[in-house]
């Protein structure tokens, strides 16, 4: 298989997985919520970054990953996706310290810290997402998103860094390891209990099979996302961190039989998240609460999956990508 050859969609269609795709009614006003934002308040990117931004429509991200949000929760829920990636996005070309910092920076905003007036809309807005998720959610959510976003960074992109500047993968065991926090999908996760309005009490939420299901459910987005970003990644020539790269590094494997064996071990994550939920069904009176965790946590996945198949951000060749520009001033990151 060549290189251009590759899609996505050979491997995960449309409804792959086994919970309902569905869409959020506000998803227009979704649309214009994000790119009055970009227009208005993302002011540090290029004009070409921020059409770019645009043309993902990544608010169709968040309607498909959370369809039973009423409009006000889609707000804050938005607002972090559109900063979420584009912080992420645009780190590409920072150094491990100023990650560092950006992550310092970032969480002391989420426990409190007003942003300075100098900084940028990723700082901005990242107070006002504290601010509205503290109206719509109880302290300890608010603390276990807080705490899901650190280890994101801490534990994935940071541990990323050194692999990436070397453009050389670690093996597939550390890869796994610390891929599980950059796809940077734990803090999405619990976006679900705003849905369901049931927060998993803290001996439900810090239950080994609750994390242990949490961490395979993980691990399915994180192959999910090297699958279907793969197009990019080929076009950028030196990006190492995505599952397929790494299985041919470490077994030597072709394309064709790399994308295979990562589809396998996708499929492999999905059925252990199911066969737990299944199985294990103690959990008393927060059962409920567990199993619409697990619900809306797959409606997520399934609804992330639909939005990757109709996004221009991974096309072949990198186009749909809003790769940093060397002059933008990331010292106000």
């Amino acid at each position: 298989m060549k290189p251009e050859e590759y899609n996505s969609k050979d491997y995960l269609p449309r409804g792959h997985y086994p919970w309902p795709d569905l869409i959020n009614p506000h998803a227009e006003q979704m649309g214009k919520d994000m790119d009055g934002w970009i227009d208005n308040d993302y002011t540090f990117l290029t004009e070409k970054q921020r059409t770019t931004y645009k043309k993902m429509r990544l608010h169709l991200c968040t309607a498909r990953m959370w369809p039973d949000l009423t409009y006000e929760q889609t707000i804050p829920c938005n607002r972090f996706m559109l900063q979420y990636v584009a912080l992420d996005d645009q780190v590409e070309h920072s150094s491990l310290e100023e990650i560092q910092q950006l992550r310092i920076r970032c969480v002391d905003i989420l426990k409190g810290a007003q942003p300075k007036l100098e900084e940028n809309a990723l700082y901005h807005h990242m107070a006002l997402i504290r601010d509205e998720f503290r109206a719509l959610m109880p302290d300890i959510w608010v603390e276990r998103f807080i705490y899901y976003f650190y280890q994101s960074f801490r534990y994935g992109i940071e541990l990323e860094y050194p692999y990436k500047i070397a453009e050389r993968p670690p093996s597939l065991t550390l890869f796994k390891t610390i891929r599980e926090y950059s796809v940077l999908m734990r803090p999405y996760l619990i976006l679900g209990e705003i849905e369901s309005g049931l927060v998993l009490p803290e001996h439900i939420f810090e239950h080994i099979v609750v994390q242990k299901m949490i961490s395979h459910l993980t691990l399915v987005v994180a192959w999910q996302n090297d699958i279907h970003s793969l197009p990019k990644e080929m076009a950028k020539g030196t990006e190492v961190f995505n599952l397929v790269f790494v299985l041919q590094q470490e077994y030597n494997l072709s394309l064709e039989d790399a994308c295979a064996e990562a589809f396998r071990i996708h499929n492999e994550e999905l059925a252990k998240v199911l066969a737990l939920h299944a199985e294990y069904r103690e959990f008393g009176e927060y059962q409920e609460h567990v199993d619409r965790f697990v619900y809306y946590a797959g409606v997520g996945l399934q609804g992330v999956n639909s939005f990757y198949l109709e996004t221009e951000r991974y096309k072949h060749g990198g186009v749909g990508f809003a790769w940093p520009e060397m002059n933008n001033n990331m010292k106000t990151i």
